[in-house]
């Protein structure tokens, strides 16, 4: 079945469910420039954007029985624009998409058992910047903010054009030094890791489903004034209002379809990555002088740039008679500086950053994955990583049965998986004539205190 989409007005412009969607075309060019719309032999699209990736990576299932990779001479060296049109209920405002890929392979391909004239192949999609990255080296000195080195590597280095740039703007981290020959992309990541704000919290650089590009510190993604809570989504079975009504509507787009998480709360593999301690070691090699920092989560970390700002281990648990947060073995690294890198002693290079910031880094980086939840909603554009979400599970237990043996007033979910969660990637799919959003989302810290 084509993925034509469906439950949309006759003009298109409003949806009767949150899983409709309208797709306008699908636009493949090939080597010599020839254009062909296959939204009729597309079965299933699915685009994927994560914090944890520079490129939004587009998946296209054609069904074909037209020959068409003979005629339309596919070799690997395509293009693909895809465009979408998505309408919320009674909305005169439809959101569009306009994507434009690179094709990077074709890793499927397959005849249909009772068909054995109909082909199914898989189309992967990369961004241009991604594209380019991958045929290109550079290298050259900098002198600048890590942030500003990235946007200029970006612009410059991989066409992206300024306005599709979006950044907090406030990182605080300088250094000066040469770029070795490597592809932009490696570059870009390779200062991203060095890039920290006032909080020595850690940058991400990710493409939306807008097809920007986004340079965002953990701490805006947190904070409530430059990152306010987009919705709140209820783990819930029934309807109670009446169908395709304006309520209706709204109780289907904010419930959660299904749920299905590895929870994590490893805190072993959290203080292997030094989230609650560790101890970083600095050789400096212009006056052979070494030091050691002592890194404690109980003292120096800021539960206040967290979602929930709550504790997530206490002193009371102890593994060989100490708490976790005086484990400094757990994480040790051993870095070479170079305080006499430049005349001005005020100027330092990419390594001689981490006295400042790798053990907050490391914390951060690795706090993230305190709470872990992979849910199905029905479809939106704006379920994007970086954005905050709010999720209501329910108690484990009868109502009923609770209220028996508890004086406490009562509370329908579980106040310990409920609360503010960080999306960190999704994956929008489109099947059947449906749309639905796989969101993976991540928390750093609990909502009840320990």
């Amino acid at each position: 079945m084509a993925i034509t989409g469906k439950n949309l007005s006759l003009d298109g412009k409003k949806s009767f469910v949150p899983s409709a969607y309208k797709l306008k075309s699908i636009d493949i060019t090939n080597y010599k420039g020839d254009v062909r719309d296959v939204q009729n032999l597309a079965v299933k699209l699915i685009i994927t954007e994560s914090l944890y990736s520079p490129s939004l990576v587009m998946k296209l299932t054609l069904k074909d029985s037209t020959n068409f990779i003979e005629e339309f001479k596919l070799t690997g060296q395509e293009t693909v624009n895809v465009k979408i049109a998505y309408s919320q209920h009674e909305s005169d405002m439809p959101r569009e998409l306009d994507l434009n890929f690179y094709v990077s392979e074709y890793p499927l391909f397959g005849s249909m058992e009772n068909q054995p004239h109909t082909q199914v192949y898989t189309i992967v999609g990369i961004s241009e910047q991604l594209f380019i990255s991958n045929q290109k080296k550079i290298s050259r000195a900098f002198s600048n903010n890590t942030e500003a080195e990235i946007k200029k590597i970006l612009v410059d280095d991989l066409n992206l054009p300024q306005e599709k740039f979006i950044s907090t703007g406030d990182a605080i981290s300088n250094a000066k030094g040469i770029i070795n020959i490597q592809s932009p992309f490696a570059a870009v990541e390779w200062f991203r890791k060095q890039t920290y704000d006032i909080n020595y919290s850690p940058f991400f650089l990710f493409q939306n489903i807008q097809g920007e590009y986004n340079l965002l510190s953990l701490s805006s993604m947190i904070d409530e004034d430059s990152n306010p809570l987009y919705q709140t989504y209820f783990d819930t079975r029934g309807f109670n209002t009446d169908a395709f009504s304006e309520e209706d509507y709204i109780q289907r787009a904010t419930r959660i379809i299904s749920v299905a998480s590895n929870l994590k709360m490893n805190k072993s593999q959290q203080a292997n990555g030094g989230a609650f301690a560790s101890r970083n070691n600095y050789l400096n090699y212009s006056d052979k002088s070494y030091r050691t920092h002592s890194y404690s989560y109980d003292s120096q970390f800021f539960n206040d740039n967290t979602l929930e700002k709550k504790p997530i281990i206490s002193n009371e648990f102890v593994v060989d008679d100490e708490p976790l947060s005086n484990q400094f073995d757990s994480h040790c690294e051993y870095i070479s500086v170079n305080s006499m890198a430049f005349e001005n002693a005020q100027e330092t290079n990419y390594n001689g950053l981490s006295i400042f910031s790798r053990h907050f880094l490391n914390a951060y980086n690795s706090i993230i994955n305190t709470f872990t939840h992979d849910i199905k909603l029905n479809g939106d554009f704006a379920l994007n990583p970086g954005k905050k979400i709010s999720l209501q599970f329910p108690k484990a237990i009868d109502p009923v049965e609770y209220k028996n043996f508890t004086d406490e007033s009562f509370q329908i979910y579980n106040e310990a998986l409920s609360g503010n969660y960080l999306i960190t990637s999704c994956i929008h799919t489109f099947l059947d004539n449906e749309y639905y959003s796989e969101v993976r989302v991540k928390r750093d810290s609990f909502s009840v205190d320990l």
